[in-house]
């Protein structure tokens, strides 16, 4: 005898590409073999099922097979609850248009009284009618008119609007079918008990229709604006979002939600080292000329190419990597006893668990995610993070200050790479995007533009000098520029400005800088400049930079400025 099962969702882990699904369900069971039937389970990865539970001492899971269960329609509720707020608005529309119809039918039928009226003038003046009559006749047209143009008026807006509204649950409709399969998966669950006792059967599954990824919410807040700024310390308000989205075709309800940076699928044996050969290029010659073909080259092999870094392996630059516990938990034997039913223990765990190869943050509630495909934001964490300000400037590409947060991890786990959306007073700058970080590292945010700081780069001199061919046919061109930046604030600022001096390509080509006042704090190889100071309210600092360009008269220079 097959006995049908109820369960529901308890937990799910999700992945970047993928769920494990949890759920359980409860039968108390006479001593003997017992077959358990599952029904109705969305489509899932056949090979991933595993069955556990806790029995009675002894119990034993025999065999755990899958069936697939061909329906009709999908059985979903809240498919069956879209196609009838579907009918029933299409009956609205029904109703509205037949009105609109009997509307448009008695203003005819008025419109046919009006052309009446001569008939009516030839009678009043034969003495037939009364002028009252003739007054009355015609206050009663004009009010009829006004009521049904003001009726027509109403229903055509109640038209659209329920038309658009139709529109939109047609469309919720399709993609709720689009999202679902008709058929269903049935789990057989064979089981032995030795004596009579409540059983409880847990499946877990992958499912393929789900995904998370991390998002943050950045705010930083200058209520003590006056303290905050004048010595350029802060702190930043991180909030660690998770945006979980599934159409798995099973709404998750109360459910206790794990978002996990592990990959199972990617837990699988190390691909062999193949040897790298060079040989002469032989050209593959066509069986038949080709008109009008261009000679093509064949593209030379690149070593160590490789395509974008994902999450994990991001991580796996900060994180150790011995074997996945996440791989290990979806092996199991096809027999396995059970252990004996007791009461269920509970753990208090925190939001984030640092596991081997992956990164784990538990939910501190049960959470409902529907099978609707849209991200869900889920908390994940709230941090209070130091961060330092300062106005970075590069002048030579826009004439604007922009302030900058650099800010410390400070917490014991990894930053996830996500966008971020960033609230200054709690006003909404823009998004930007947070790298991975590790615990102790910095990142950075851009907060906007700081109107009180105003930056200049200008010109201050050319000079052009040409020398005889005796004495070599040279032509030297001097430059010199300035930057300055001034304070406008009540309070200090810290300045970083960014500025780059001409570098040579070429043999022929020769750049000497004369002078650097004052000197950069950086300066790389490709003459890439950096200067760092703290500018006091009402402050001004210059900078000067000059340097000669040096070339053969007969050549004619690209970059110039």
């Amino acid at each position: 005898m097959v006995i049908e099962l109820e369960t529901r969702i308890t937990e799910v882990t999700v992945y970047a590409d993928r769920a494990l699904i949890k759920r359980q369900g409860r039968v108390s069971l006479e001593a003997g073999e017992h077959q358990l039937r599952v029904n109705y389970l969305p489509p899932f990865i056949r090979d991933s099922l595993r069955a556990n539970g806790r029995g009675p001492a002894g119990t034993r899971l025999l065999g755990v097979e899958v069936a697939t269960a061909f329906l009709a329609r999908p059985p979903e509720q809240e498919l069956l609850s879209l196609q009838m707020a579907c009918e029933l608005l299409a009956r609205k529309i029904q109703l509205l248009e037949a009105r609109q119809q009997a509307l448009d039918q008695r203003r005819h039928w008025v419109q046919a009284l009006g052309e009446q009226a001569p008939a009516l003038i030839q009678g009043l003046t034969q003495g037939r009618l009364q002028p009252d009559d003739y007054r009355n006749f015609f206050a009663v047209l004009l009010e009829q008119t006004l009521q049904d143009a003001e009726a027509a008026q109403d229903v055509a807006i109640q038209l659209q609007q329920l038309r658009e509204e139709l529109k939109a649950k047609k469309r919720e409709l399709e993609q709720k079918q689009l999202g679902s399969n008709s058929d269903r998966l049935a789990v057989l669950a064979t089981v032995e008990l030795p004596r009579a006792g409540e059983l409880t059967l847990e499946l877990s599954y992958l499912s393929e229709r789900a995904a998370w990824r991390p998002s943050y919410d950045a705010r930083l807040s200058f209520e003590d604006r006056q303290e905050s700024q004048s010595n350029q310390e802060s702190s930043l308000d991180l909030t660690c979002i998770g945006l979980v989205e599934q159409r798995t075709g099973e709404d998750w309800n109360e459910v206790a939600l794990i978002l996990s940076t592990a990959r199972p699928a990617q837990a699988t044996v190390l691909p062999e080292l193949e040897p790298w050969y060079l040989d002469i290029f032989q050209p593959v010659l066509p069986s038949q000329p080709l008109p009008l073909a261009a000679p093509m080259s064949m593209p030379a092999p690149s070593f160590g190419s490789r395509q974008r870094p994902s999450l994990m392996e991001a991580l796996n630059q900060v994180l150790p990597a011995p074997a996945s516990e996440e791989a290990e938990s979806l092996t199991a034997e096809e027999e396995s006893p059970l252990s004996e039913s007791e009461e269920a223990v509970v753990e208090a765990s925190a939001d984030l668990e640092q596991r081997a190869t992956a990164l784990v943050f538990r939910c501190g509630r049960s959470v409902n995610i529907p099978s609707d495909g849209s991200p869900h934001r889920t908390l994940i964490a709230q941090y209070r993070l130091p961060c330092r300000l300062e106005v970075v400037a590069i002048p030579i590409q826009e004439e604007a200050a922009h302030l900058r947060a650099i800010i410390e991890n400070t917490t014991a786990g990894v930053l996830l790479k996500g966008k971020a959306n960033i609230f200054v007073d709690n006003e909404y700058v823009g998004t930007t995007e947070i790298d991975l970080t590790a615990p102790g590292q910095t990142f950075h945010l851009f907060l906007g533009l700081d109107d009180a700081v105003r930056v200049q780069r200008k010109l201050s001199e050319r000079t052009v000098e040409q020398t005889s061919r005796l004495q070599g046919g040279l032509r030297r061109i001097t430059y010199a520029y300035r930057i300055t930046v001034e304070n406008f604030a009540q309070s200090e600022r810290r300045i970083v400005v960014m500025d780059h001096l001409p570098v040579s390509r070429h043999e022929r080509i020769k750049v000497r800088v004369l002078s650097l006042q004052p000197e950069p704090q950086e300066r790389s190889k490709l003459e890439q400049l950096t200067w760092r100071f703290t500018l006091p309210a009402g402050g001004k600092q210059q900078i000067e930079e000059r340097f000669v360009i040096e070339h053969p008269r007969e050549l004619r220079l690209r970059g110039l400025p």
